[in-house]
């Protein structure tokens, strides 16, 4: 008998300092929660301020990765919405204060005449042109000045499929226990899927039908925009392969094509990326998603091509 009760008491001393390791030390138990939409397909739950992975996760009322923000402009204030998926949002493992749209608000402030810079990151994982329109068409564009889009080249097919949520990447309720997450989530992907904070990974190229619906999406996406009198500007974000080859895939000449066609600014981030990858910097966490450092350089190219368009805002 006192075997026994030693033996229980030394597994609750190792369930209690397991779940206090896994919620103290890795930070797991909170995870940012989405929820599904009947348009949109999935997006954040509105009003979230979680610590994961010692990061910081901000939600709006928005369901933005952004701090909170009035629905409507203040006369002094300049507005951009910069639309993406996980490369944009940033994924556990990028704090707040890291993401390229939160250091892009304080970067845009030395032009933006005295005035106030909101940037809101409306994104989540896996989103693409389908998730985008629907946003629009649900939230409008916020009185934006300046509506950007941060694409890649596997987007183009990336369309809604509405099946129901992963609670591995998209979980829709907090766990009981920390300890309860690891061991289920995290532990049987190991190292490579904890290394992309929960991220989804890049979808393959899919059919030409996929292809037709993503590309009308992105049009009526980006007239829309443009519509409700915002300056558009569409960011190709490369995969570390299209950098590493020089050779951009598919989808970069139908985004390409699209944007000439509709006269929209079109931003090749490939060139900074090259550049500061052959300066030894390590930008990607896996083979799209940007680190931290990534973020920055996401930053800079917005910034080079936001800061003119600053000046000649809507007051």
């Amino acid at each position: 008998m006192k075997k026994a009760i030693v033996a229980l008491s030394a597994v609750c001393l190792l369930a209690v300092g397991g779940e206090w390791f896994a919620r103290s030390v890795l930070g797991l138990g909170d995870p940012p929660l989405s929820i599904t939409h009947p348009r949109i397909e999935y997006l954040y739950v509105p009003n979230q301020d979680v610590r994961r992975f010692g990061k910081r996760f901000l939600v709006n009322d928005y369901s933005m990765r952004s701090a909170p923000f009035a629905a409507r402009k203040g006369a002094d204030e300049r507005r951009v919405l910069v639309f993406g998926d996980s490369v944009v949002n940033g994924g556990n493992l990028t704090d707040h204060q890291d993401l390229a749209t939160t250091r892009l608000a304080h970067d845009l402030l030395p032009f933006a005449g005295g005035g106030k810079v909101v940037v809101g990151n409306v994104s989540a994982g896996s989103w693409g042109p389908g998730n985008w329109l629907a946003y629009s068409q649900a939230y409008g564009f916020f009185e934006a000045d300046v509506v950007v889009l941060v694409a890649s080249s596997h987007d183009v097919t990336d369309n809604p499929t509405f099946a129901p949520l992963d609670p591995n990447t998209h979980p829709t309720e907090k766990p009981l226990l920390a300890l309860t997450e690891g061991l289920t989530r995290y532990l049987p992907r190991y190292l490579p899927a904890f290394l992309l904070g929960g991220t989804t990974e890049v979808k393959p190229v899919q059919t030409d039908r996929d292809r037709v619906q993503g590309l009308a999406d992105l049009r009526a996406f980006l007239l829309a925009a443009r519509d409700a009198g915002a300056a558009v500007v569409l960011v190709q974000w490369p995969e570390r392969g299209e950098v590493a080859a020089g050779v951009p895939a598919d989808g970069f000449a139908d985004l390409t094509e699209l944007a000439s066609e509709l006269g929209v600014r079109n931003v090749l981030a490939a060139p900074a990326v090259a550049a500061a990858l052959a300066q030894g910097r390590a930008l990607y966490r896996d083979k799209i998603h940007p680190n931290d450092e990534g973020q920055q350089i996401l930053a800079d190219v917005l910034r080079r091509e936001l800061s003119p368009l600053m000046s000649a805002a809507r007051p």
